[in-house]
């Protein structure tokens, strides 16, 4: 059971990440679609959460003698940075192609991680993860929509990319270090302080202070923020990041893709969409993917970590 435990975090983090975009819509909506107002409520959540494991003892953290700076590295990129340029790239992108190119993002870990982590991933770990990634590009960009695509867009996409690839690389670095609590404690304190600085300083500006905590007696935002400051910031990160820490990157790269398979039936059966042929198509890849590097997982093909997985 240990050794597919990091299989069904990963998973989990995948179902938890799947459901997000239901919620983010709802509580968009209530603070009229400001975005740094909601990641605000969202991390700050998120953080009183961890804050609350630590203080109850349920967990721990301790970053003496270990590299700090990594975390903070790690927290810079995201949620600082990815989370800004990933919600601005809508305003000049087409959603089809966002989560098209965003679904390149495992094959540029995969290949960060070979130069900067000197992982060597098998082949046939690699095939089916670009099995996977076929799997959501096809559901994506057959049918999608990418007219209204502009330079701007393209440009913040790219830089979505490259900061997320990073991030995943290092993180999985600093697993060698530190648990996975220890990896999302920090970052997620960052999100909680930078957005909430910046967002009370623009409701300062417009000296509209009075309506900062406008929407928090609504349930239509108070779920959407315990689901997306407790549920993913916490448990889906905490779940990502330890699968990350314990699987080859190809594995948990494939596995990851699940969240797409998850949004598509969240659209058919909560917010009635029609399911097209080409979907079933893509959701039957992308689970011959998953499914098929889940199978070559053996776990001694995990490179290292072995400080994480002790203290853990």
């Amino acid at each position: 059971m240990k050794k597919y435990l990091p299989l069904i975090c990963s998973l989990i983090s995948a179902v938890i990440f799947g459901f997000a975009m239901l919620f983010i819509k709802t509580g968009m909506k209530v603070v009229n679609y400001d975005t740094i107002k909601f990641l605000a409520f969202r991390f700050t959540t998120g953080f009183i959460c961890l804050q609350a494991l630590v203080l109850l003892k349920i967990q721990k953290v301790d970053y003496r003698n270990k590299p700090i700076k990594l975390i903070i590295f790690c927290g810079a990129l995201n949620p600082l940075t990815s989370q800004i340029l990933e919600t601005t790239s809508t305003t000049y992108a087409p959603t089809a192609q966002i989560a098209v190119m965003s679904s390149t993002i495992p094959i540029f870990v995969t290949l960060l991680s070979v130069f900067i982590n000197k992982e060597r991933p098998k082949v046939k770990q690699v095939f089916f993860m670009c099995m996977s990634v076929a799997g959501v590009m096809i559901i994506n960009l057959v049918g999608g929509q990418m007219i209204g695509g502009t330079t701007i867009g393209l440009i913040l996409i790219i830089c979505t990319i490259t900061v997320l690839s990073f991030q995943r690389t290092f993180i999985r670095k600093a697993s060698a270090y530190f648990t996975a609590f220890e990896s999302i404690y920090i970052p997620t304190a960052m999100g909680a302080v930078g957005f909430s600085a910046t967002t009370i300083i623009n409701h300062a500006a417009k000296g509209e202070l009075s309506t900062f905590f406008n929407g928090l007696g609504t349930p239509e935002f108070v779920i959407p923020i315990l689901y997306m400051g407790i549920l993913s910031c916490v448990v889906a990160f905490l779940c990502m990041t330890y699968a990350t820490g314990h699987l080859p990157i190809a594995v948990s790269s494939a596995t990851g893709t699940f969240s797409t398979v998850i949004s598509l039936l969240v659209g058919v059966f909560i917010l009635k969409e029609k399911l097209r042929p080409i979907d079933i198509i893509g959701i039957a890849i992308i689970l011959t993917g998953i499914l098929g590097a889940s199978l070559s997982y053996n776990k001694n093909d995990t490179k290292g970590n072995t400080l994480s997985a002790e203290k853990e």
